[in-house]
């Protein structure tokens, strides 16, 4: 379907479009949102939030040639951030999605668990553009120039974004070398 139909139809309330959505685009929304949050109760609530925003402000969405899942993204963005701003006590810092954290073997857990920590701890020493690209481009897998359209910089600017933050993290965590994730 064309993105002028689908925004359209969006625009109807129809069934089959917010499914679709909520389809295309969910696991990966979530885990994006849980990325920031650091609390996947929480990721599903401001998901949940993400698609209420989208129904509420879709008739003022425009075509601009920025693909639609750019603007979801930001809704996104934008509600996961208020809610670790609003919450800055229990959830303080950026944190990665633990997935399957409590299953296996104990010093396997454990292992997976300081890495986790390491990782948290290194991302928290990037720039705020530097994590949002780290987590659009290997959390929520967009391409390099749905990031750029997201973040509104040059596809350039978004690869040497990735670039400094990727060798940083790797600087910090003791690797000896980073690639450039292309």
């Amino acid at each position: 379907m064309e993105e002028r139909e689908f925004i359209d139809r969006l625009k109807r309330f129809d069934a089959q479009a917010i499914s679709w959505v909520v389809e295309r685009y969910g696991v990966a929304l979530h885990w994006y949102v849980t990325a920031i949050v650091g609390d996947a109760h929480l990721a599903e609530d401001i998901v949940a939030e993400t698609y209420v925003r989208m129904l509420e402000r879709i008739g003022d969405y425009r075509v601009t040639g920025a693909p639609f899942r750019a603007w979801l993204y930001r809704i996104a963005h934008n509600l996961a951030i208020n809610a670790v701003t609003r919450d800055r006590s229990t959830h303080d810092d950026l944190t990665l999605l633990r997935t399957e954290a409590s299953y296996g073997n104990p010093a396997e857990v454990f292992e997976r668990e300081e890495t986790h920590a390491a990782l948290r701890q290194a991302l928290k020493t990037l720039t705020d553009e530097q994590q949002q690209v780290l987590l659009l481009r290997f959390v929520a897998q967009l391409p390099v120039a749905e990031v750029a359209q997201h973040l509104q910089r040059s596809e350039g600017a978004v690869k040497q974004l990735q670039l400094r933050a990727l060798r940083a993290l790797g600087r910090l965590l003791g690797e000896a070398e980073v690639g450039d994730g292309r």
